[in-house]
């Protein structure tokens, strides 16, 4: 175990004694026990020591009480690190012989300090020498006007990634009704479903982005029963990396992430 997973994980090992919690040595890593009787493992990434992840398993079947557990684990970690690292929602990573796999980022707080000391890499560098390389065939009084403009107003935002609906809009076109259709057969979703036809009235609005995402805040008003949602979250799970991930992550981000 390297310097920098030692040192993150004593940081958490020490959080929970001072909260009384039992801990027990993993690779790269610590097992505690939730009040619930869940084993959570904490770990690091071997090749990226500052990504800090936690871990539980379970084999409840049903999704509103697996929902339940999930989310009481999630209250035990986060209370029992409060002050020293913040924890995300745990998220279903993927199931496996009758077992539900449930993965959450951990955040040291405070890991950027004021006087951090600030590493400058080679690329950086060499923008810098790109301008140099500007200023000298510039006159004196000119470099004295000359200002960098990156475009990051409004009128001129740099897009580095695609959005989440221009690609939902992308994926959709490549389908016809028909394999959607088949799609929503295959995740067990009921004709009468209220994911379901949500999905089917988002697929027939995916022609502009603006549309979509309109038709996805929409539909995500109608997901408000308990049963409606964890639908939702088990769809999320079964169609990761699939054409309709985009538009479910849109959908569920509407329905599970807070206003602010």
């Amino acid at each position: 175990m390297n310097q920098k997973i030692k040192d993150n994980i004593s940081i958490l090992r020490q959080s929970l004694h001072v909260a009384g919690i039992k801990v027990s040595e993993r690779e790269n890593g610590i097992r505690l026990k939730s009040h619930t009787g869940y084993h959570i493992d904490i770990f690091t990434l071997t090749n990226n020591p500052d990504q800090i992840r936690a871990r539980m398993e379970t084999d409840e079947a049903d999704p509103l009480r697996r929902q339940a557990y999930v989310e009481s684990v999630q209250n035990f970690l986060a209370d029992s690190l409060q002050g020293t690292a913040s924890v995300e929602p745990f998220k279903l990573s993927r199931r496996s012989a009758g077992e539900y796999i449930y993965n959450s980022v951990l955040m040291l707080e405070g890991i950027f300090e004021d006087n951090a000391p600030i590493e400058i890499s080679e690329d950086a560098i060499e923008i810098i020498d790109e301008v140099e390389l500007v200023g000298n065939d510039m006159e004196t009084s000119d470099l004295a006007e000359f200002e960098l403009d990156f475009g990051f107003g409004e009128e001129n935002r740099l897009k580095v990634v695609k959005s989440l609906a221009e690609e939902a809009i992308e994926n959709l076109e490549a389908v016809d009704a028909k394999t959607l259709r088949q799609s929503l057969d295959m995740m067990s979703l009921k004709r009468s479903s209220v994911v379901r036809l949500a999905l089917t009235r988002i697929f027939r609005s995916a022609t502009e982005v603006e549309e979509l995402e309109a038709a996805v805040q929409g539909e995500s008003q109608k997901i408000v029963s308990p049963q409606d949602r964890a639908e939702l979250q088990e769809v999320k799970s079964l169609c990761a990396n699939g054409y309709l991930d985009p538009v479910i992550d849109l959908l569920w981000q509407e329905v599970f992430q807070d206003p602010s």
